[in-house]
């Protein structure tokens, strides 16, 4: 039996179709219970693609420490990646290092390997009290519209404290540093927001050059090089994941910006929804304390604006409620949301 089958076998998908986009926010009692307890009870699986078209491309890079560096470029070399996949040493943590990837598109073979990257640096290294997980998706993405980018911001700025959440990966809090090298940006891009919708007239560098307050934010634009092009380095950063060693995680993480820029730039986006829930909200998550909290209605509608099938929305339920599990204290994990199996 494939993987594809055996997900779509699983209870949650004999009550949900997965490939249906069925409006969980608008789930309320026994319904929404259930749907809840079938998430809940269903663990995630690295997938053999996520279904982007090729002129999406990404890359990664995973911060680790207490580096047994030279191992891990002999077992790099070993497996035909380490030309690919760099390796360089950290000074923001402890004995540490980070691999960078190359640029990826979405496919079985880069997916396999980003697996067994995870598998060397897991033997040969452990995620720590600073390490993050910083995900680049291709400029092109978002594209060239002025439209989508104070869209993109707009998002950002009502639905922050959701995706930082999710972003925390099998971790309940944020890492160490957060503040300091992935700084929220709620209130600074609220504010962006208005002054640059007041403007009679708009380049995209105009919007550029405003929401680039330091490179040390959530989400960093100091790469951007163009809007149409694929080119290397020419990448909208989000530095706010936690690091992880999970290739789900890792998958997960890309699959939700991806999805995030994808809907700015739609035809599909909803004004009225997003300017509800910042009316709904009135500024009281602009501190990272918050963040960690669970806000159920919040998430459901987000993930029912970016995502347009059920098993996405599942994916990034699952990672973001982590069991309902709240914690105070850095590097706990939740419970296990995932499950590793080799992809077929």
């Amino acid at each position: 039996m494939s993987k594809k089958n055996e997900s779509i076998n699983n209870p949650l998908f004999q009550y949900l179709k997965p490939q249906n986009n069925d409006l969980f926010s608008l789930m309320r009692g026994y319904d929404l219970q259930e749907l809840l307890y079938y998430i809940e009870n269903y663990y995630l699986e690295l997938r053999n693609c996520l279904g982007f078209t090729k002129y999406i491309t990404f890359g990664l890079e995973l911060e680790f420490e207490n580096a047994m560096k030279n191992r891990i470029e002999q077992r790099l070399r070993e497996v035909s990646l380490y030309n690919s996949w760099s390796i360089k040493n950290d000074c923001s943590l402890i004995s540490g290092a980070e691999i960078n990837s190359p640029i990826l598109i979405d496919n079985k073979n880069n997916w396999h390997n980003l697996k067994q990257v995870c598998s060397i640096v897991s033997q040969n290294g452990i995620i720590g009290t600073y390490s993050g997980g910083h995900v680049h998706i291709g400029t092109q993405v978002l594209g060239n519209n002025t439209e989508s980018w104070l869209r993109f911001i707009k998002i950002w700025s009502v639905y922050e404290n959701i995706i930082y959440r999710f972003s925390f990966g099998e971790f309940l809090t944020a890492r160490a540093n957060i503040l300091r090298y992935a700084k929220p940006m709620t209130t600074y891009f609220w504010d962006d927001y208005q002054k640059l919708k007041e403007s009679s007239y708009l380049e995209l560098w105009d919007i550029l050059e405003r929401i680039s307050h330091s490179r040390y934010q959530a989400v960093n634009f100091d790469n951007v090089d163009n809007f149409k092009e694929i080119e290397d380095g020419n990448t909208i950063e989000f530095r706010c994941p936690n690091g992880t060693l999970n290739p789900i995680i890792w998958q997960n993480n890309v699959n939700t910006f991806v999805n995030l820029l994808l809907y700015s730039t739609s035809s599909r986006y909803n004004d009225d929804i997003v300017e509800s829930r910042r009316k709904e909200n009135n500024n009281r998550f602009s501190k990272l304390s918050l963040y960690g909290e669970i806000y159920l209605q919040q998430a459901l509608e987000f993930s029912d604006m970016i995502f347009t099938n059920n098993f996405d929305k599942v994916y990034f339920l699952r990672q973001y409620l982590k069991s309902f599990e709240i914690g105070t204290k850095e590097l706990v994990k939740a419970k296990e949301f995932t499950q590793n199996r080799k992809i077929s």
